[in-house]
């Protein structure tokens, strides 16, 4: 049969990436906080296209993530490691193509303590892995970078600040600190993806970290009545706009990889999840390490 991908377009003009999206693999064993946690991944796969060239071999993408998940199996492995070994090896299987460029996700779960009563909670954390890979002379080069998406919580610091004067109208002029403390709150999802440098570690744990630090609270699956006042108290004593929550995550990003190279690419976004409107808000943010040292300093 004649291979009509080989075939030359009617338009010849080379394609950036072309490639299968949503592609769902067994249940994967990925190292997270220390140990191994369960997950369902799904791949993204992409090569680029030359303009000789009408179209890619689709399956030889399955093939590639069946046959590098399928080396895991009953293994212990880092997503983003799995994601680079994907990326190399559709190169090899599409001399054709000079760069790919993969993406999985995968939810775990790790175990959580409550911070007022130490109450043990399991939260759900959104794994992201990336990889991409290119032709460098006779070889293969590689990038790949690792994320997590986790939700938390923040409260509005403007109408804290409106309820604040309304009080003071109706009270006889108390201290502003003993004034009591109300105001919206949201339910906000962080993500962050860095650049993981060759020959460095990086356990996505701490990503975690960085972003439960940066907004108003963290949340949890279990709560008593206790917890929940003071997870609110702590909420409305520390309040924050997604605009300071992304800022907060790359202030985090720089302290604790503060010894990766300036070139070390990653990025961050924050959904709030808004409470008293019909819409959500949005922040985006991403660059190398060191331009945001530039910028900070």
């Amino acid at each position: 049969m004649e291979d009509v991908h080989q075939k030359r377009p009617s338009f010849s003009i080379p394609l950036q990436f072309v490639g299968i999206k949503g592609v769902k693999m067994p249940v994967a064993f990925v190292k997270f906080g220390g140990r191994s946690h369960f997950t369902l991944p799904v791949f993204d796969a992409y090569i680029n296209l030359p303009p000789t060239m009408k179209g890619i071999h689709a399956s030889r993408h399955y093939e590639v993530i069946a046959e590098i998940i399928s080396l895991f199996a009953m293994k212990s492995g880092k997503l983003e490691d799995i994601c680079e070994k994907i990326a190399v090896k559709l190169l090899e299987k599409h001399g054709y193509a000079s760069k790919s460029y993969v993406r999985a996700k995968g939810e775990v779960v790790f175990e959580s303590h409550v911070e007022n009563s130490d109450l043990i909670s399991f939260e759900p954390c959104t794994m992201i892995g990336k990889a991409w890979a290119y032709r460098m002379g006779d070889g293969i080069g590689t990038k790949k970078a690792i994320g997590v998406s986790v939700k938390g919580m923040t409260a509005c610091p403007c109408a804290l600040e409106y309820v604040r004067e309304k009080v003071k109208r109706f009270l006889e002029e108390p201290p502003a600190d003993e004034l009591p403390l109300a105001t919206h709150v949201q339910r906000v999802t962080g993500t962050i993806i860095i650049e993981v440098p060759h020959g460095r570690e990086l356990d996505a744990i701490k990503l975690v970290g960085i972003i439960q630090r940066s907004m108003s609270s963290p949340t949890y699956g279990l709560l008593k009545r206790n917890d929940e006042g003071e997870i609110i108290c702590r909420a409305v004593s520390n309040p924050k706009f997604a605009e300071d929550v992304i800022r907060s995550m790359i202030q985090g990003v720089l302290e604790e990889f503060w010894d990766f190279p300036d070139s070390t690419f990653f990025e961050c976004y924050v959904k709030s999840e808004e409470s008293i409107h019909k819409h959500d808000l949005v922040a985006k943010q991403r660059g190398t390490i060191g331009e945001f040292r530039d910028l900070a300093s």
